[in-house]
């Protein structure tokens, strides 16, 4: 990103960190209206003055880390995310791994992009609309040249891809449905791994029941 926040690219990475993982996780964790930029100068270590001087409103601060995160986004995963193989189960499987990655290296950036897509504010639904055209980007890729030859015989195959994108969808909204009421915390190590094996259990679940062979 350049243009209006060039002032901010131009302190060193050190502190761009600091600020930008202050402020992502007060967003994330407290929504626009309740977020306290008293608190992210405090977890940044900087001054009030200097926040303002790069950011003239916590609105202003609050829109570069939704630009900064869909952008995130738009590098970690679809620049990343090759669909080399026509196996549309071990698409979904690649991409996780990319995604598993990303929550290792950068658990600060994933935990606000989460929060676009759960947090019913006006500053957040502004950018949700990004937030979805992203993850329709992802799916876009992980829909073209299917191999269809890989599914069981005697469902239509384009039906057996839809049932499996149905089944897709009901998976991802029971995890925005716990990430909403709190019930599933990404930043808890054991939590996030027992979601790994549980998706990984309902990858292989699915691949028993709509793919041709033994598994």
């Amino acid at each position: 990103m350049t243009g209006r926040f060039d002032l901010f690219y131009s302190l060193e990475q050190e502190k761009q960190t600091r600020i930008i993982h202050a402020a992502m996780n007060e967003f994330a964790e407290k929504g626009f209206k309740r977020a306290s930029t008293n608190n992210i100068i405090e977890k940044a270590g900087i001054s009030k003055g200097m926040l303002f001087y790069y950011f003239g409103s916590k609105e202003e601060l609050f829109d570069f880390l939704c630009e900064y995160t869909i952008e995130f986004g738009k590098n970690t995963y679809l620049s990343k995310f090759s669909a080399e193989t026509g196996d549309f189960l071990e698409r979904y499987r690649l991409l996780t791994v990319i995604k598993r990655k990303a929550l290792s290296e950068f658990p600060v950036i994933i935990k606000f992009l989460e929060s676009l897509y759960v947090i019913q504010e006006e500053q957040f639904l502004k950018f949700q609309k990004a937030a979805a055209e992203l993850r329709d980007s992802l799916r876009k890729n992980m829909y073209d040249g299917i191999d269809y030859s890989l599914f069981r015989e005697g469902i239509d195959p384009q039906n057996t891809a839809k049932y499996i994108k149905w089944l897709m969808d009901s998976y991802e909204a029971d995890i925005t449905a716990r990430l909403k009421d709190g019930s599933f915390n990404m930043e808890d190590k054991e939590v996030l791994s027992d979601e790994w094996e549980r998706f990984y259990c309902f990858i292989n679940d699915l691949r028993k029941i709509f793919y041709k062979g033994e598994f």
